[in-house]
């Protein structure tokens, strides 16, 4: 019997050894594949330093996005959203200057985000059209209001919350409240169950339309933080126009599929900063090598189709079995 117990805990372990190796492998592979062909630009450790550090914006908005398409909804605007917070609360945060000045800043892009993913949702909910439609029209209203304010600057003193090694707290702080928040209480499993059915969900006694609701707002929450940690790296936000603010969720959305992908290896919210980690190691090796920056986007637009392309054929696989 001992025997037994002990066969079936080694081979969980091998297991999850497995799971981890292939999760920790992808990175390393892309790592070593630049490194050979830049060894002096991009074979040292600041250079990964710095990546592991700009990975956190779009892994924090991947995460808020993760609890909007985990519903089987998409959000378009959330790079309108990130722009519009960041505008409001940066001009909120200059008023008064200071420590105070940073509590603002925090206060007033989270909950100016969460406001507008509540009038997403709203707007959602009662016209009844399609999630993409309608947060492509939000986000036109939203880069409209955001050039009647301009843009704003964030002294350096203030945006302390953007660099070493605060953005990194701050990043890893966000990444335990989105595993906690998705995998670990009573909404996240609703949102799953909805996502999975909402048929299913519904006749289990789950309000679709409050859990619905719940997904944007917590995307709002994520969103936010993202808002913070862009102004406060940059020390510039300026509004965008003509749906510029869109190119925005095109990292998010990699990042989400990504760790799709790696959902049957590891926890989605790990596996989206694997993915956006991975995505940001492309773009800064294509950048030592002279790849412009055309070609840059061309490459990434083929990444992520390869990527969505790759997640559905594992879905397909997981349904045929």
């Amino acid at each position: 019997m001992k025997n037994a117990v002990a066969m079936e805990q080694n081979t969980q372990i091998r297991a999850m050894m497995k799971r981890i190796f292939i999760v920790v492998i992808l990175p390393i592979i892309v790592f070593t594949f630049f490194v050979i062909l830049q060894p002096k630009r991009f074979g040292n450790i600041q250079t990964i330093y710095i990546v592991f550090q700009q990975a956190f914006i779009p892994s924090i908005s991947a995460w808020g996005l993760c609890f909007v398409m985990s519903l089987g909804l998409y959000d378009l605007s959330i790079g309108s959203i990130i722009i519009l917070s960041a505008i409001v609360g940066t001009n909120t945060a200059n008023l008064v200057g200071g420590f105070a000045g940073v509590v603002l800043l925090i206060i007033v892009c989270i909950a100016v985000a969460v406001g507008l993913e509540y009038v997403n949702a709203t707007a959602y909910t009662y016209m009844r059209i399609p999630s993409m439609i309608v947060t492509i029209g939000m986000l036109m209203i939203y880069e409209t209001i955001g050039n009647f304010i301009n843009g704003a600057v964030l002294p350096f003193e203030l945006g302390f919350l953007g660099r070493a090694p605060a953005n990194i707290i701050v990043g890893l702080i966000t990444f335990f409240i989105a595993y906690i928040l998705f995998n670990k209480t009573k909404i996240g499993m609703q949102i799953r169950a909805v996502g999975g059915s909402e048929i299913i969900a519904h006749n289990s006694g789950i309000n679709v339309k409050r859990i619905k609701m719940l997904g944007f707002i917590m995307c709002g929450i994520f969103l936010g933080i993202a808002g913070i940690l862009t102004v406060s790296y940059g020390g510039v936000i300026m509004p965008s126009t003509r749906l510029d603010s869109v190119s925005r969720i095109f990292s998010p959305i990699m990042g989400y599929f990504i760790g799709l992908a790696l959902q049957k290896f590891c926890n989605i919210i790990i596996g989206i900063f694997v993915g956006e980690f991975i995505i940001l190691m492309i773009i800064t090796g294509m950048m030592t090598m002279g790849v412009p920056s055309t070609f840059q986007q061309v490459f990434t637009g083929l990444f992520l189709l390869v990527v969505v392309g790759l997640t559905h054929k594992v879905k397909d696989v997981e349904v045929v079995k």
